[in-house]
């Protein structure tokens, strides 16, 4: 069987964050139940798109899934395992934001089982956090951590952003080391707005990232994807599925899905969606299938993330397009692999590349 990822876009926040791209969500509960409803249609559609398949890894994400009811998460991750053919072992994962963890959302999302939590934090330091604006504080996220250990959620991830406004060495190199204090599983680091250069300059933003790298590892994290590090079995197998060739599944408004060479986006239409969830006549949009060389450029865009590259013969029909990146010092071609050179590895992040 082929392994397949599942990715559920969520899209609701508290308000929307600062240096983000992206549609986001402000609905009440009537809208929030509404929208997690149609999903769970979705997803109990899916048996023919899945067909032959094994799904590895699950990530809800968004937006912030935090804010949408516990039990209707728990819900819908039941149903998602339930429902799905499901790797034994499948890694189920789910974005949080700080303010949102607690005893009621901890049970709620207990009945759906989730073994690895998503920490979306962006900074620690008081002046950065400040800039971000979140809907939470430095408590909120000591706070957060002290509920996941005592709910025995251990696997917990720590997202954080680098180059915001005013961001120095010396604050981000705080951040680091409080979020080091958490004791995660894994630290993933993003820049801020890579696709319009808000923020710091491009060149000092990679200087940070440097800077991550440099004191993550000194701690024992490993950089065993672009931006993330972890320690022993704390890497995302979400991530890694992808970047191994595995199909990508998208659920709810916007998603976007990757199977045997055909590729087609979700409506962003709230009202669209939620009418008819499990009829792609009505929801899918941007219907294509991908040629080779298509699928050879998008296949080494997601591999080149990690640590160890992609096989070239595995992205031949990419050449052209590897060829190019080789030109501007991003990738090079050593001993049959393609790798991503230092400029590279920060270039993948502003490019939009992310998985």
């Amino acid at each position: 069987m082929k392994d397949a990822t599942l990715f559920v876009n969520v899209p609701f926040c508290i308000e929307a964050p600062r240096y983000a791209h992206g549609r986001y969500l402000m609905g009440d509960g009537a809208a929030k139940r509404k929208y997690l409803e149609a999903v769970m249609r979705e997803v109990a559609s899916l048996g023919d798109v899945l067909e032959g398949k094994r799904v590895v890894a699950v990530r809800i994400g968004g937006g912030s899934p935090s804010v949408v009811s516990p039990d209707q998460l728990g819900e819908l991750m039941r149903l998602i395992r339930a429902e799905l053919p499901m790797a034994h072992g499948a890694e189920m994962a789910l974005e949080a934001i700080p303010n949102t963890v607690g005893v009621p959302s901890l049970t709620g999302w207990g009945q759906g089982k989730p073994s690895r939590i998503e920490l979306r934090v962006g900074a620690i330091h008081l002046r950065d956090l400040d800039e971000l604006h979140p809907p939470y504080r430095v408590s909120d996220i000591q706070n957060a951590v002290l509920f996941l250990d005592k709910f025995g959620m251990n696997n917990v991830s720590v997202s954080l952003v680098y180059g915001l406004p005013g961001q120095t060495e010396a604050s981000w190199r705080q951040t680091l080391r409080k979020a080091l204090d958490l004791e995660p599983y894994e630290v993933a680091v993003s820049p801020v707005s890579p696709a319009d250069g808000e923020g710091l300059a491009q060149e000092r933003q990679r200087a940070l990232y440097e800077v991550a790298a440099a004191l993550l590892g000194e701690r024992g994290l490993v950089e065993y994807a672009v931006g993330r590090f972890a320690r022993a079995a704390g890497e995302s197998a979400y991530v890694k599925a992808l970047a191994s060739g595995a199909d990508a599944v998208g659920v709810g408004l916007g998603a976007v899905s990757c199977v045997d060479g055909m590729a087609w986006r979700n409506t962003d239409d709230f009202e669209v969606y939620c009418a008819g969830s499990d009829d792609p006549e009505q929801v899918v949009r941007d219907a294509a299938q991908l040629d080779d060389e298509a699928r050879a450029v998008l296949v080494a865009r997601r591999a080149l993330c990690l640590s160890e590259g992609v096989e070239a013969e595995r992205v031949s029909a990419a050449v052209g397009e590897l060829s190019a990146w080789e030109a501007e010092g991003l990738v090079v071609c050593e001993d049959g692999r393609w790798r991503l050179t230092s400029e590279g590895r920060f270039a993948w992040q502003w490019r939009t590349w992310a998985l």
